[in-house]
């Protein structure tokens, strides 16, 4: 296998083609595996922030490529296969011309594209997108399916481009099943014959050089350390249309800040009117949007914090203060309470560490403040303190080669991530940009992945999730506050396995069985049909999602 890779890396490294500058989704399964090398101490992966650009995934196979000799062989396959995927972005040799290179319908390095071209100083990739889910949830059964299309590419050595689009379908009870889970929420548009329909539609233009990564990006942001999910951004929620910075002026220095623009789901009525159609109403929502600054530093190659803080605002235009990433937002917002009596935003303020003591050990934790008083705290009253935490722990290779075990608890405190305007609370189309279990709950996580070969990883999972319930916003600003799980209590276990093999590049085969049994005090928060003992499986086949 040695002898294959080196063999391989000679080839690629002659190939001439310029590294592509496009966003690689998060999603993708090559994220898993960087994380595995980043337990094994090969590289120092930018674990704060997903998703990461083609280019920065290819300096990472690079380091793993030099350092091959203390990977296993199935380690040693995967990146053979990485390698392959990534050839312009590990080896780019801007000093030699690269060949005209246009093709229809290739199969090359185990790709199927519809169409690729590549020259001197463009280079483009288009492929379909298609999706077939059968799904089996307590004894009702439905086929789930989606058709699109995806491509990429760059222009030069620093401008790059992204886009993927796919049409869906799924039975209505799909709705209902994302909404307890970890999985991305939909807009959803109901039918008569009790199907819903949906559309994803994610890309990004995007200018980076040795420092600097500049865009406009609607993608889906992971911020934050978690297995499970995030408390800071998670993808939850779906994408919403972003301006991104990154300023990396060292290497143990990086600063984040973002703008974006979110779907408040709230209507004006003093703007919206009626139509000459049936005197149907076309309604206006409020406009809202959210900004997230953060400073990411690395005293040493294996601990790094993260500091910052996100501000939610509406009803208002936008407020260019908000794309300075140095500000204090806190200190900014003063500008609209003071004096002002009920104009303020929605802020938040988060703290994430990650550290690697030894190899093959990974231990994490994530703070999410959303209000904080200090001088309560001191007083010993701590009524006001609505915060989140997640902490966890990840080891690979635990007497087992190739087998990833990692144990995680979240626990969120009440009124976390809402807010008494309905146009500022820590949503996007109705789906939490944090953490999913949401506010008063908390969650113990445990996943073991095992990787038996080269594309084919099996996935032993189990959650337990405990949810109180919600009052009066009203309460949130009374004291004394409400205690930590009030109210009606929802309990929730899940156990699942699951297995996946990549064919060819982003073409999967999947197949997963989960047990869950939900038990809700409130009646009006769950569906029946959830309730109780319940067995779930679904197979499918994927390209290109």
């Amino acid at each position: 296998m040695k002898k294959i890779i080196i063999s391989l890396l000679i080839i690629i490294s002659i190939v001439s083609l310029y590294a592509q500058n496009s966003i690689e989704p998060e999603g993708k399964t090559v994220y898993n595996f960087l994380e595995r090398m980043s337990l094994k101490r090969i590289i120092t992966s930018d674990e704060f922030l997903k998703p990461l650009l083609r280019k920065d995934i290819g300096k990472y196979l690079n380091t793993i490529s030099i350092n091959a000799s203390a990977l296993s062989k199935v380690e040693k396959e995967e990146l053979a296969w990485y390698l392959s995927e990534y050839t312009a972005e590990v080896f780019n040799k801007s000093n030699i011309q690269p060949e005209l290179n246009n093709s229809l319908f290739t199969n090359s390095n185990n790709r199927f594209r519809v169409f690729y071209y590549s020259d001197t100083l463009f280079n483009v990739s288009f492929a379909p997108v298609i999706k077939a889910e059968y799904k089996s949830f307590s004894g009702n059964s439905y086929l789930k399916k989606g058709w699109g299309f995806n491509l990429h590419g760059s222009i030069g050595e620093n401008f790059g481009f992204r886009l993927d689009f796919s049409d869906n379908s799924a039975d209505k009870n799909e709705s209902y099943i994302n909404n307890f889970s970890a999985k991305q929420g939909e807009v959803y548009r109901y039918n008569k014959s009790g199907t819903v329909d949906f559309s994803n539609t994610n890309g990004s233009m995007v200018y980076s050089n040795n420092w600097l990564t500049i865009g406009a990006l609607k993608e889906n942001y992971q911020l934050g350390s978690g297995e499970r999910s995030q408390l800071i951004l998670s993808s939850k929620a779906p994408s919403f249309a972003s301006f991104f910075m990154k300023i990396k002026p060292a290497d143990w220095l990086s600063i984040y800040s973002m703008h974006g623009w979110l779907l408040s789901n709230v209507v004006d009525s003093a703007l919206s009117y009626a139509t000459n159609f049936n005197n149907r109403i076309r309604q206006v929502e409020r406009e809202k949007y959210v900004a997230l600054h953060a400073v990411q530093i690395k005293p040493f190659s294996n601990l790094s914090f993260s500091l910052g803080e996100s501000i939610v605002y509406s009803d208002k235009n936008i407020y260019w203060g908000y794309f300075i990433p140095f500000l204090f937002y806190r200190s900014v917002d003063h500008m609209f309470t003071f004096g002002k009596g009920d104009s303020g935003n929605n802020g938040s303020l988060f703290f994430d560490m990650s550290h690697y003591p030894i190899k093959n050990l990974k231990y994490y934790f994530t703070l999410y403040i959303d209000e904080l008083s200090l001088t309560n705290l001191l007083k010993g009253e701590t009524d006001r303190n609505q915060l989140g935490f997640t902490g966890g722990i990840s080891i690979y290779e635990p007497m087992i080669e190739n087998l990833k075990i990692n144990v995680e608890y979240t626990r969120i405190l009440p009124w976390v991530y809402s807010n008494w305007i309905p146009a500022q609370t820590y949503t996007n189309a109705g789906y939490l940009m944090g953490h999913y279990i949401g506010q008063n709950a908390d969650q113990i996580f445990v996943q073991a992945d095992y990787l038996l070969m080269r594309g084919l990883e099996f996935k032993l999972w189990s959650e337990y999730i405990r949810k109180g319930g919600t009052s009066d916003i009203s309460n949130q600003y009374t004291p004394p506050g409400e205690n930590f799980l009030y109210g009606s209590r929802r309990n929730e276990l899940n156990i699942g396995l699951g297995a996946s093999y990549e064919i060819i590049h982003d073409a999967f085969v999947k197949a997963e069985w989960q047990y869950s049994n939900i038990t809700d005090e409130d009646k009006t928060r769950t569906p029946e049909w959830m309730l109780g003992s319940k067995h779930s499986f679904s197979f499918g086949v994927y390209y290109g999602m």
